[in-house]
């Protein structure tokens, strides 16, 4: 355990061993030494390829990071108790060696690590004018621009599990180890955890300096959906502002990509806009103008066994988790004539049909793709943004709040005059989310980061209220073994 960064950079330069072009399918093929890693393009962008495969992990956005989120809440019930797939976060027992809290804390940290290497090679390379002729500084800076997107993304997840949310005292919880360079051995391990606002604090420095940076768009629609741009890094800071509570920079970065007046579209860089029938987001290629991030998969790279959304999410699957119907849940709230509800698939558990969300159809190979944020949440952001900034309820918000869900739900818009109070539309907003997002992993964070009490289920211990130790994931007994600096939850 004590060389774990040593062995954290030995595989990284596996990975950027494949020269492949083809930055969407890595097939590493062979081990290269450091000196060698930015010889030529083709290998330039095989590491770029290894830091998009390494956060596409099974155990990070390939599936079980949006999976943990869904089942701690309240809108599903397991078909399985095994605990290698997430019974124990969905009933709220995880402990510090809990298989999910190792895997996940492991994961990202290995991923941000290969971040850190190969951002270190690239500017010292760039900077002693070796790469003259190799890659241009519009390549130069677009790689830059992703690597520090992966890094943004990668710590804001883990705040979500790991953390307290920024609203509980303004982010002055302990947070976690902020490490922001290359770890090529294990004599490094110990690092004190930053605060929840100095991680936020970083997460914003990385996107900001990313977007200076970003390509506008690329060629092709499946580029724009699985590779970061500069619209990806600005839908993604709406998130980041509006999980701090910063409600006047959601609306400044939402109006960057989001149009004065419905139709709302993104009239500069990738044309962001809702897909019109809601079922056509979850078919292949999956590359609609409303994904505007997502981990790619095709039959020869997949999220692996017992990862991917279809596993969690599909009736066929014996270790699934199917639909709560009790009142309150998503499937409780949506009308019969949604088209959100009429995408639900069925099944049969103890001979009783139940309902599974519908969205990842592929069970035998497994190939959707997994969403990390869609162009639905940017509006809906941007709608919570205006009110919750304004303390009112005004006509854009509700426009906002109606182009998501009269495209499902043609009859359901919402006028300003019906919203009693400003507390009625915060109510009627989050239940948008919970069920636009439905198995997507926003339901979990979007609790939080109201301290909002996490609900009650059927089998599960009572609600968890934001002042139980289970509100958040314990610090995995690895990190602890190894950091002598580092504190638990």
């Amino acid at each position: 355990m004590k060389n774990i960064f040593k062995g954290l950079f030995i595989i990284w330069l596996f990975v950027l061993g494949s020269c492949s072009t083809e930055l969407l399918d890595p097939v590493p093929k062979t081990a290269l030494g450091e000196l060698q890693a930015f010889d030529n393009k083709a290998r330039i962008e095989g590491q770029v390829n290894g830091m998009y495969a390494m956060v596409k992990s099974g155990n990070f956005l390939a599936g079980r990071f949006q999976v943990y989120n869904d089942i701690r809440a309240e809108n599903f019930l397991p078909k399985s108790t095994n605990l290698v797939t997430g019974y124990s976060t969905w009933n709220h027992s995880v402990v510090s060696s809990t298989n999910e809290v190792q895997n996940l804390w492991g994961a990202v940290y290995a991923d941000i690590n290969a971040i850190n290497i190969f951002l270190e090679g690239l500017d010292t390379k760039w900077t002693a004018g070796e790469l003259e002729g190799i890659i241009t500084e519009a390549e130069y800076k677009q790689y830059k621009s992703e690597a520090h997107s992966l890094r943004a993304i990668s710590y804001f997840s883990m705040l979500q599990l790991y953390a307290q949310p920024y609203a509980k005292n303004n982010g002055a919880s302990p947070g976690l180890p902020l490490r922001l360079r290359a770890y090529k051995t294990g004599d490094e391990n110990d690092m004190a955890r930053s605060t929840v606002a100095e991680v936020y604090t970083q997460i914003l420095k990385d996107l900001n300096d990313a977007e200076g940076l970003a390509i506008d768009k690329y060629s092709t629609d499946l580029l724009n959906t699985a590779r970061i741009h500069k619209n990806t890094i600005i839908a993604f800071k709406t998130r980041v502002y509006l999980h701090m509570n910063d409600f006047a920079k959601v609306q400044t970065e939402a109006a960057k990509i989001v149009s004065a007046a419905a139709p709302f579209v993104a009239s500069t860089g990738v044309p962001f806009a809702l897909t019109p029938i809601f079922g056509d987001i979850w078919k292949a290629p999956y590359t609609s103008k409303e994904s505007i991030l997502s981990m790619p998969f095709t039959a020869t790279n997949l999220a692996g066994g017992q990862n991917s959304l279809a596993h969690y999410n599909h009736p066929l699957s014996s270790e699934s988790y199917y639909l709560n119907e009790s009142t309150g849940t998503a499937f409780a709230m949506l009308n019969a004539e949604d088209a959100r509800k009429k995408l639900f698939a069925t099944g049969d558990v103890n001979k009783k049909t139940v309902y599974f969300s519908g969205k990842f159809k592929e069970f035998t190979v497994q190939t959707d793709y997994a969403p990390v944020i869609r162009y639905a949440e940017v509006l809906l952001n941007y709608s919570e943004a205006i009110v919750r900034g304004g303390n009112a309820v005004n006509q854009k918000a509700v426009d906002l709040l109606n182009a998501v869900r009269t495209r499902s739900f043609a009859t359901g818009a919402y006028t300003v005059d019906g919203f009693a109070s400003v507390d009625a539309f915060k109510k009627a907003i989050l239940d948008e989310r919970s069920m636009e997002f439905l198995s997507e992993g926003i339901r979990n964070m979007d609790l939080l980061r109201t301290l909002s009490t996490i609900p009650g289920k059927p089998g599960a211990p009572a609600a968890v209220e934001p002042t139980s130790p289970a509100y958040i994931w314990p610090i995995p007994t690895t990190e602890l073994n190894i950091n002598k600096l580092m504190t638990g939850n």
